[in-house]
């Protein structure tokens, strides 16, 4: 029987310890490995990723300032720079349970506690190498995104019994989550519960409902996973967007605050606290949430502008505009190189200033904010857009303000959350109707644009249904069911004729830039499932 060894493996070791890093090297060597990089830090970590692909990452969970371990990981997955068959190793002396459960969110292949022993290290090795080698052909169909491949393999390997089992039919089920094909996944996960009730089966089964909008069904799944394991942590998170979505915000702003409770430094958890506190009028739970945002993404890939600027608003509602000028002076700072940033600090600037009775310096900052909203017109999202709204309307600009709501509309006509807040605005100067009557005319638009359109392909008048819905989508670069028809006029021409690798990739555009709507997310699945048949084809 051959000896174990890591001779032919790529290692990078992670750690802010001279002498750790130096005691996993020897520790890897001893091993038979040859080919060893090491990082001192995480931003270091990030740049050997990007260089490089690894075999194994053997990463320490506090790496001193900057990103730690979980950052990395977290980074890693962001970027795509880590590969299925990429064995990702933390390892910490750490032992807290918000720090274990917020390692394990990122989904590390594995957890080494500190003292690392040479005799734990290669049981630990062997074991997830060996998983990796018996999936190393569904992991790299993965990595390709070749999803109907990766359904067959995980198929054949099931025909029999396997070691793996429960690792096979959790990647079938995410997999046919992801491609939207909710028949055979809720199917699946049916006849796993019946067997076994596996809480990862479980949790498959809430987001079927949930992503076919089933929204009441969907939190009894969520609430049903957390009795069983509280440890499923994003189970929360898919629970408060359950409950917020049915129309009890309060009850989801309590599942996130238990999800905090357990894993504090994600992110993208703190961000969805604060935005349904704020729209809760918990102004303090906001402010603490967009305050430890800030400190959280302070290293992270997933930093943005608008914890920032979402927290100068709320000192503004909490009569602190005095600090929310400090919040504004601070975002322009640390995104100083970022014309979006600068872009969202100008337009609640703006609105600082007006909060401190200062209506000059207010006027002069909202023309530096249209200033940039004009030179770079494909920054204003909505966030921003509203923002510019808002500081027009206090300074009477409302020509101003009803054409960047035009705009706002026409990307966003079916968004409720955005189209209420801006009901909210105008209503606050009462001009109702007038807002009423500007959305429901650019939606009216909108909804004879794609008429026309739609009418046009079912009519056999493909080349006139692209160059319509392209044409439109010029000017609606975000809307979704625009960008969606003009994909489905793509396809409809390329399976009539021959697919070019030029067609697939706009076609390919248009479906990203449809965003995550989750009311468009089934037909997204369908439009990239036939990409990839048509794909086969070139």
């Amino acid at each position: 029987m051959a000896l174990w060894t890591l001779t032919d493996k790529t290692i990078l070791i992670v750690d802010d310890f001279a002498e750790m890093r130096s005691l996993m090297r020897s520790m890897v060597a001893a091993f038979g490995a040859q080919h060893i990089e090491v990082a001192a830090n995480g931003e270091d970590a990030v740049a050997a990723l990007e260089s490089r692909r690894f075999d194994i990452i053997l990463c320490d969970y506090n790496l001193g300032d900057g990103k730690d371990g979980q950052q990395v990981l977290e980074e890693a997955h962001h970027r795509n720079l880590l590969p299925c068959s990429t064995t990702f190793v933390l390892v910490t002396a750490e032992s807290t349970s918000q720090m274990v459960m917020g390692a394990l969110e990122h989904q590390p292949d594995g957890y080494i506690a500190k003292p690392v022993t040479k005799t734990v290290l290669q049981v630990r090795l062997k074991k997830l190498l060996a998983k990796k080698d018996s999936l190393g052909d569904i992991n790299r169909a993965l990595d390709l995104k070749q999803f109907d491949r990766v359904i067959k393999l995980c198929d054949r390997q099931l025909e029999n019994p396997c070691k793996y089992r429960s690792e096979l039919l959790r990647i079938k089920s995410d997999v046919l989550i992801k491609t939207g094909v909710y028949d055979q996944a809720g199917a699946l996960c049916e006849a796993i519960l019946a067997e076994r009730e596996l809480p990862w089966a479980m949790f498959d089964l809430g987001r079927i409902h949930f992503h076919r909008q089933q929204y009441r069904e969907a939190a009894d799944v969520f609430s049903s996973v957390i009795e069983r394991s509280d440890a499923f942590v994003c189970a929360y998170d898919w629970l408060a967007r359950a409950q917020d979505l049915i129309g009890d915000p309060a009850l989801a702003q309590k599942t996130l605050m238990d999800a905090i409770g357990k894993s504090s430094k994600s992110l993208l958890r703190l961000r969805a606290l604060a935005n349904v506190a704020d729209r809760n009028d918990d102004l303090e739970v906001t402010e603490q949430a967009r305050r430890k945002a800030i400190r959280v993404g302070k290293t992270s890939v997933l930093r943005e502008p608008g914890d920032y600027t979402g927290l100068a608003k709320t000192l503004i509602r909490k009569d602190s505009a005095k600090d929310a000028l400090k919040v504004i002076e601070s975002v322009k700072y640390a995104f100083r190189d970022d014309p979006l940033a600068q872009l969202e600090a100008a337009a609640v600037g703006s609105q600082v200033y007006s909060a401190l009775g200062n209506d000059k310096a207010s006027e002069a900052i909202l023309e530096t904010a249209i200033d940039l909203a004009a030179k770079h017109p494909g920054l204003v999202s909505a966030n921003a857009g509203m923002d510019l709204v808002q500081a027009c309307l206090n300074h009477d600009r409302k020509a101003e303000a009803n054409e960047y709501v035009r705009n706002i509309v026409m990307n966003n006509h079916d968004n409720a959350d955005v189209l209420d807040t801006i009901t909210r605005m105008y209503a606050d100067i009462g001009a109702l109707q007038e807002i009423n009557e500007l959305i429901g005319n650019t939606q009216a638009e909108i909804v004879r644009i794609n008429n026309e359109g739609v009418e046009l392909l079912k009519g056999g008048k493909i080349a006139e249904s692209i160059e319509l819905f392209s044409k439109a989508a010029e000017g609606m670069p975000r809307n979704p069911i625009i960008n969606l028809n003009a994909a489905q006029s793509l396809i409809t021409m390329m399976k009539q004729s021959q697919p070019t690798k030029s067609a697939l990739e706009e076609t390919l555009s248009y479906i990203r830039a449809a965003g995550s709507n989750e009311a468009h997310k089934e037909r997204q699945s369908r439009l990239l499932a036939a990409c990839r048949e048509l794909s086969v084809c070139l």
